[in-house]
């Protein structure tokens, strides 16, 4: 088998390598660089969404005046949104109704990509915890003790 070598001075071949990852490394660059970026868009969107339906629900259990539900509100989501985001400016908007509690968040993210172009990610997120009736629950409490015990005896409803 030949294989075809070449010299020290042939001009076609020398620095082509060079020339090449010159171009081709700083778009590979950017781009891992972005999906980093995307992986931690997507972790203050998930952060975003699940702490506004825990203070919007753990909100909503309290009893009291809507101020204090709205003092209440605020320090449970800094606890569960504010202090766990990652790169990002976050700002809640939370609503007190006599039908519920509403809290959005609102993720805004400027990505890596300088002055090329213009690379902001925005996301929002809205949660509603209904307003919550003791009585209610506590009939669906006891139905179900009714039925564990149906099926623990094997009695049928009758």
């Amino acid at each position: 088998m030949k294989t075809k070598q070449y010299k020290q001075n042939d001009i076609s071949f020398k620095g082509s390598f060079t020339l090449e990852a010159a171009c081709l490394m700083p778009v590979i660059v950017f781009l891992i660089w972005n999906i980093i970026y995307l992986s931690f868009f997507l972790y203050n969107q998930s952060v975003g969404l699940q702490g506004s339906y825990c203070t919007a629900l753990r909100t909503e259990r309290l009893c009291g005046t809507n101020e204090e539900k709205y003092d209440a509100a605020e320090e449970k989501y800094e606890q569960a949104v504010i202090k766990k985001t990652a790169a990002a400016s976050v700002r809640q908007e939370i609503e007190i109704t006599r039908k519920g509690v509403q809290v959005a968040t609102i993720l805004c993210m400027r990505a890596p990509a300088g002055n090329m172009f213009h690379s902001l990610w925005e996301g929002q997120q809205k949660q509603r915890a209904a307003t919550w009736e003791p009585k209610a629950f506590i009939r669906t409490c006891r139905k179900t003790e009714k039925i564990g015990e149906l099926i623990q005896t094997g009695n049928s409803l009758e």
